[in-house]
């Protein structure tokens, strides 16, 4: 799975992360520098008057796979028979 982390300077100076999953992934940089313009300018996630995403730092496209690494067999069981 790709999922698009952006990251961005809070008006606290603090550094936060947007992941978004199942993104485009045909988008540019420059696509992805207007968007989070485009975020930073709306101001839209703030908590205590603190505006959470502010500047627009970096962008990354993280790939994560799957890999077996220990398959886990369920052995057959054996039928039980009743003690009578």
């Amino acid at each position: 799975m790709k999922t698009l982390e952006l990251n961005f300077r809070g008006s606290d100076l603090r550094i936060k992360h947007l992941r978004l999953k199942y993104v485009n992934t045909e988008l540019t940089t420059a696509d992805v520098e207007a968007i989070m313009a485009q975020i930073a300018t709306a101001k839209l996630f703030a908590k205590d008057d603190v505006n959470l995403y502010a500047e627009p730092l970096t962008a990354d496209v993280v790939e994560t796979t799957k890999q077996t690494i220990y398959p886990l067999a369920v052995p057959p069981v054996a039928p039980v028979t009743p003690v009578a």
